[in-house]
């Protein structure tokens, strides 16, 4: 690590670790998984571009894993875990949270948990939503996440999006009690301009935006003491990826730009110090306390009546 970085901050570097064919709320041949063995898999030499960088730069990260990709490649999930890398769940076959049903949820989890955990040999207790999807009508799925051991989620975006996003939620990690026990809410990064906030460090988000406007989202969050997330998802290294029929202002999100992200991605992690999310976490001195209360998050021993307006008695 160069003396530049040292004492700096150290921020999340995350993988969505899934093929390039998993879409998120758009109509392709993919759309059943019992046509995935069908297409062709990039994700092992995709990923190796990805672990080139991290070790160009001596930094770890976590490595959100479709449970359907461990099973197909665990010598990829054994080769993260001896290089130092966390493993995290990404559900099992990719389904949006709130299209699903408590016990969906449940069934897909638990299967994406049995194959990461044998397969990594790590505890396996960091969690993403595909599509950031954890909306507040299915809250219901933190108590099922801590059931399971999953002690920290990554899953929430403070922000207006597609599918996905929670307007106003804290730009902080908190402490979510539930009653099935607690777990910490690591919400993606964002920064705010002109009274919005936009996300600016991951994805689409990344690779659309200039590198002085991720450089100004990275200075405004460390300024407030906050460490940014970064993520990726393998395939946005690869231009030579196949390329799916999706709608025009799908197609441009999902392919704008990625014949420039892997030096994107380079001058990130030359730029900032970067490690997993437990480490990130560890660094983070308090958490406020928040609790799940019907089906909601409010402020740790905040009791909101029936008929009250809930969202005055919000603090995230």
């Amino acid at each position: 690590m160069s003396s530049e970085k040292t004492g700096q901050i150290l921020n999340a570097f995350c993988i969505d670790l899934e093929e390039w064919f998993h879409v998120c709320e758009a109509s392709t041949p993919y759309d059943d998984p019992k046509t995935w063995d069908s297409a062709a898999s990039h994700v092992v030499k995709d990923t190796e571009v990805i672990l080139r960088l991290l070790d160009e730069a001596k930094a770890h990260a976590t490595f959100l894993t479709v449970g359907w990709v461990a099973e197909r490649h665990p010598e990829l999930i054994r080769r993260l875990s001896n290089a130092g890398h966390e493993v995290g769940s990404h559900t099992h076959f990719h389904r949006l949270v709130y299209t699903l049903t408590p016990e969906e949820f449940a069934q897909d989890l638990k299967r994406s948990l049995e194959v990461l955990r044998q397969v990594s040999g790590q505890a396996v207790v960091s969690f993403r939503a595909p599509g950031f999807s954890m909306k507040r009508e299915c809250f219901w799925a933190y108590p099922i996440l801590r059931e399971n051991g999953i002690t920290v989620d990554v899953s929430v975006v403070p922000a207006p999006r597609d599918h996905g996003g929670i307007d106003g939620f804290s730009r902080d990690p908190i402490l979510l009690h539930t009653d099935a026990g607690a777990l910490t809410v690591f919400p993606l990064s964002i920064l705010s301009a002109l009274g919005r906030r936009v996300p600016f460090s991951g994805g689409g988000y990344l690779r659309l935006f200039s590198m002085p406007i991720i450089k100004y989202g990275f200075r405004q969050n460390h300024r407030a003491g906050r460490p940014v997330m970064t993520y990726i998802h393998p395939r946005e290294i690869d231009p030579q990826q196949p390329r799916l029929d999706l709608p025009r202002m799908k197609g441009f999100k999902y392919y704008v730009n990625i014949a420039t992200t892997e030096e994107k991605l380079r001058t990130l992690l030359k730029t900032y110090r970067f490690g997993t999310v437990t480490d990130t976490l560890a660094g983070v001195q308090s958490l406020p306390d928040y609790q799940l209360v019907d089906g909601d998050i409010v402020p740790m021993g905040a009791r909101v009546p029936p008929g009250a307006d809930r969202l005055a008695q919000r603090a995230i």
